[in-house]
């Protein structure tokens, strides 16, 4: 595959990870609000949906907030795939794989970790809980460039070094 054929798939690519990473960090903790609400207590999605509205900017809940506090990390890293990705249509097919291993690689464990750490607190509620909110950036920010490093050796597994395809 040349540059040109490569260049609309990566760039579909990296602002679909752009975006969705953006999208995905603000809404994370707002899904898992009403999902527990829909399973736990049996409340319809619409009045589960118009609860999340009322505690968006209550006070004491403010969940407006905490959806930011959460999106700060994926922003970063979207920033991060879009400088990463945006000239990899330049690069060789195998540093290609290896950088969307990487990028893969880091989204899910920004996905996993803000996902675990949102049930958690949803599931088990304690008056320390909302002291996660304001960790839970720092560690999401740590605990990136770790996924990053899994996925980009996973890359390079799936996809081979250049030298290797080489008779």
């Amino acid at each position: 595959m040349t540059e040109q054929e490569r260049r609309p798939v990566l760039t579909k690519l990296t602002l679909t990870l752009y975006w969705g990473s953006i999208f995905l960090g603000l809404t994370l903790p707002w899904v898992v609000r009403i999902a527990h609400e829909v399973y736990a207590s049996h409340v319809p999605w619409i009045e589960a949906m118009r609860s999340l509205n009322r505690q968006l900017f209550a006070p004491g809940y403010n969940l407006f907030l905490v959806g930011a506090m959460n999106a700060a990390p994926f922003a970063i890293f979207a920033l991060f795939i879009l400088f990463h990705l945006g000239r990899a249509h330049l690069c060789e097919p195998a540093t290609v794989t290896r950088r969307i291993g990487g990028a893969l690689g880091g989204t899910a464990v920004l996905l996993g970790v803000s996902l675990w750490a949102h049930i958690g607190t949803v599931v088990y509620p304690d008056a320390q809980g909302a002291l996660l909110y304001f960790f839970l950036p720092f560690y999401l920010l740590l605990l990136t460039p770790l996924g990053y490093v899994m996925g980009h050796i996973v890359g390079r597994w799936l996809g081979g070094r250049a030298g290797d395809r080489m008779p």
